[in-house]
Parts: structure tokens; C-alpha cells; sequence
């Protein structure tokens, strides 16, 4: 069997509807589909993700407001996917409807009323696929993922997958029909909506590849490849055919936004391969992920970069011969609710890196106040708009030198660099730099691994 996920620029409207249709039904092992929300319609300008417009309707209600404009555009969208597959405007009326209902019902004091209106994004798009397909004589099935027991909790400011969820999946590998699954939420166990972030359908979808031991997870999206630097940093960067799990999950991280980094868990459990491939092109490659690569080809093999980063510097003379000094460090970040990323240490230092929104001033008070008196640490510095630059790739750990000529290449631009983080399996090496050296850096690096490697002496 083989699990799809289609994001929302494949299903913006009815003729990409009819398009993922139409791939799904080319492959008789293609019987579970994950849905999106309609995305942004390349023949309207400007145009608005279904998402944004729910996320609107819940900013307006928080305002007072009712939402009223976001909420007809909405209803206009799906009337007009109804009528483009020639389905009955009951549909999209009864969809309108719903949103219309819960829309009213938002309470700013309940999470659930918030999730459940944003689910309704990828609700409307499989009702609307499933009625398509039955209408066009195939065998399809909506499933609603609260009635299929996908269970979810939220703890600590992230959804959780509940074990539970992919024995009560299971089931669906028995189909002989298509099934039609909206991506994105689940329920808790006290039968509340719960929402992953943005591009959760990709968890969706992963959930549902390893409940029912799928042979492969394909992945369509609106690009040929993963490509090996965002091209919004890299023009004309180099594509990706092969991609083992733990270089798309650290590149992922970081900010290759292609694919959701927790996407990669479930599958990466069950050892499935994930196939990114171009709903307009499907001819095309793509991109395999897989859980071993047989052959590296390249020492890098891809470099992300991501802003908003900043870090929280203490010093104290032989701090690194206090035992359990950094458990106690921890324990404070922890406490006052700041996820830690790294933790570069030195002789007489520890420095706690963390994105800038984990740390507003009032945090920053508060972690300052509690080190000094808790922990008598008085010399504490906090150093923000860094960004963090990262090469990634298996190869690296095979290769003498990468460190080296990845410093050269930047020392040649005039790059400073704050920090230096090399992971102890060495598939990836972070560099933390000031927000306004990360573009360079990462032309510099590029130039290096990408465009120079053939010339490098260790590739002759």
C-alpha cells in the first residue's frame, strides 16, 4: 500500500482536485490520500490559503469582530471547487455552514473551539474530493480522523502523538476502497479537536504510512526536488534525488520548510521511505528519503539557515568542574518554560542557545534573577538577533578537513562566527553568526561544497 498526502497548492482548486485524482487512481496501490487545506490559487492575485483565512476569522473573533468577509470568502471558495466538479452546492453550503457554526462558538479561554475551526480547512477538501470521486464512480470513503482515533494530547507546547493512535489505524490497511483522510488534527482523549502547526498534514500522513505499514509514503508538493539550500537563499540550488532520514530531520529543524521535521518520526520508526514528488511534473524524480544512503556522492548535502536565535552566556572561573552545575543550569531554563537547542561549553563557560521568542525580556529577568541567586551566577550575557548556519550530510563524518574548509571559505568573506557547534555522530556542523552574516555565509558555503567540490583535491 502506499500513502499520498497532497498539500494545498495541489488542491488550491477543482482542476488540481481532479489532477490528484487523477494520480491516485493511476496506481491501484495508492489507497490512503491525506489532504490540506486549499492553498493559494495561482490564477487569482492576491490570493489567501483557506488556513489563513480561518486563522483571520479566529483574529477577528479575538478582536470582537465576526469575521464576516473572511467568512464568504471562504464560502465562495468552496462553492466555486463544487461547482468546478460539478457537485451539488449542497456541499459547499453545508461546509459553509459548519464553519459559519463554529465560528460562533469560538471562546478565546478554549483551544478546542480555535482547532476545531481550523480544521475545517482540510475537512471541506476531502469532503469535497470524497463526493468527486463517488460522483465520478469510484469507490472513496471520508474518515474523520477524531472518529478513526487519532490521538493526540498537547503537553509542554507541543501535540504529542498518543501510542494508541496507530493501533486504531490499523484498520484502514484492510481497504479496498479510496480513503479520503483530512490532514493536520486529531482528537485528545477527552474528544476535543487538536491541531498540529502549520503543514502538519505531512505528521498526518506519517502517522497513517506506519499504522498501516505502508510500503512507501509518497508526498506531493509543487516542487521537482528537495533542493540542497532554500532557494530563497540560493537560486538555481543543486536538487536532491537522495536524502537519508537523519539529514532531512536535522535540515528539517533548522528550516527546509518542504516537509514538516516531525513528519519524519513515525516512518522513520517503521523504516518507510518518503517520496517527494511534483504534483504538476509527476514524471519528474523527485526526491527519496530513506532510512540508509548506499551511496554519498557529496560531502554536503545541503546547508540550512534560520533567524531569531539567541544565546545566554554565563561565566564563572572553573564553572566546568562543578558537578551537576549544568543539571541545575537546565533545570531553570526548563522550569521557566525555554527550550534549549545547544549548550557549547568551555573551561570557565556555558552558553544555552534558544530561539529569541522562547526569551522576552520578562523571561530574560526572571532566568537572570534565578541563576544569580540560585545558582550565584552574576556574569550572565544574552546576545540576540543571531542566526544559526548548518551543513548537513552524511558524508561529513568520512571526510578530514570539512571544518577547515568550511571556516576558510568564510574567514575569505570576512564572516564572523560566534559559535561552533559540531554534532558527535558528524553529520552536521552549526555555525552561530550575527542575523546580518547569514546570507553570506551561506553563498560562501555553498560555493565551497556545491559549485567548487569537483575542484577540491580530496575529490580527485
Amino acid at each position: 500500500m502506499i500513502v499520498c498526502k497532497f498539500g494545498g497548492s495541489s488542491l488550491s482548486d477543482a482542476s488540481k482536485i481532479k489532477q490528484v485524482c487523477s494520480l491516485m487512481l493511476e496506481n491501484p496501490e495508492r489507497k490512503i490520500m491525506v489532504v490540506s487545506a486549499p492553498g493559494i490559487r495561482q490564477s487569482v492575485v492576491p490570493d489567501r490559503k483557506v488556513t489563513d483565512l480561518l486563522l483571520s476569522i479566529v483574529k477577528e473573533s479575538e478582536a470582537g469582530r465576526d469575521g464576516l468577509e473572511d467568512r464568504r470568502l471562504i464560502a465562495q471558495r468552496l462553492q466555486d471547487i463544487a461547482l468546478g466538479l460539478s457537485l451539488s452546492d449542497a456541499i459547499a453550503s453545508e461546509l459553509s455552514t459548519d464553519i459559519d457554526r463554529l465560528a460562533m462558538q469560538l471562546d478565546p479561554q478554549d483551544r478546542s473551539t480555535r482547532d476545531a475551526l481550523l480544521a475545517m480547512g482540510e475537512v471541506a477538501s476531502a469532503r469535497l474530493i470524497t463526493a468527486y470521486l463517488q460522483k465520478e464512480g469510484h469507490r472513496a470513503r471520508y474518515v474523520d480522523p477524531r472518529e478513526a482515533g487519532l490521538m493526540l494530547t498537547y503537553r509542554a507546547g507541543v501535540t504529542e502523538i498518543l501510542p494508541e493512535t496507530y493501533e486504531n489505524l490499523a484498520p484502514l490497511s484492510l481497504t479496498d476502497e479510496i480513503i479520503v483522510f483530512p490532514g493536520f488534527f486529531g482528537v485528545t482523549p477527552e474528544g476535543d479537536t487538536i491541531t498540529f502547526s502549520r503543514g502538519g498534514s505531512d505528521i498526518t500522513g506519517a502517522i497513517l504510512a506506519a499504522a498501516v505499514h505502508a510500503r512507501l509514503y509518497e508526498n506531493w508538493t509543487d516542487r521537482d526536488n528537495v533542493l540542497a539550500v532554500n532557494p530563497e537563499l540560493i537560486e538555481d540550488a543543486a536538487p536532491l534525488t537522495e536524502i537519508s532520514y537523519r539529514e532531512m530531520r536535522e535540515l528539517a529543524y533548522i528550516g527546509f520548510s518542504i516537509i514538516h521535521h516531525e513528519a519524519l518520526e513515525p516512518v522513520l520508526k517503521s523504516g518507510i521511505p518518503i517520496h517527494i514528488r511534483n504534483t504538476n511534473k509527476p514524471s519528474s524524480p523527485g526526491t527519496r528519503i530513506i532510512a540508509e544512503r548506499t551511496h554519498i556522492d557529496r560531502i554536503v548535502t545541503g546547508i540550512a539557515a534560520s533567524d531569531n536565535f539567541c544565546s545566554v552566556n554565563m561565566r564563572r572561573i572553573l564553572i566546568n568542574q562543578e558537578i551537576g552545575i549544568l543539571s541545575r543550569i537546565l533545570t531553570i531554563f526548563a522550569e521557566l518554560g525555554i527550550n534549549v537547542h545547544h549548550v557549547p561549553t568551555g573551561i570557565d563557560s556555558v552558553s544555552i542557545i534558544v530561539r529569541e521568542d522562547q526569551l522576552p525580556l520578562e523571561i530574560e529577568l526572571a532566568l537572570r534573577q534565578r541563576l544569580s541567586r540560585e545558582l550565584n551566577l552574576h556574569q550572565v550575557t544574552v546576545v540576540r538577533q543571531l542566526s544559526i548556519v548548518m551543513l548537513v550530510g552524511e558524508g561529513i563524518r568520512d571526510t578530514v578537513g570539512v571544518m577547515a574548509r568550511a571556516t576558510t571559505a568564510m574567514a575569505r568573506e570576512k564572516i564572523s562566527v560566534e559559535m561552533v557547534v559540531l554534532d558527535y555522530f558528524e553529520i552536521s556542523v552549526v555555525f552561530l553568526m550575527r542575523h546580518y552574516e547569514k546570507q553570506r555565509a551561506v553563498s560562501a558555503l555553498y560555493r565551497e561544497f556545491f559549485e567548487n567540490e569537483s575542484e577540491h583535491p580530496a575529490n580527485k
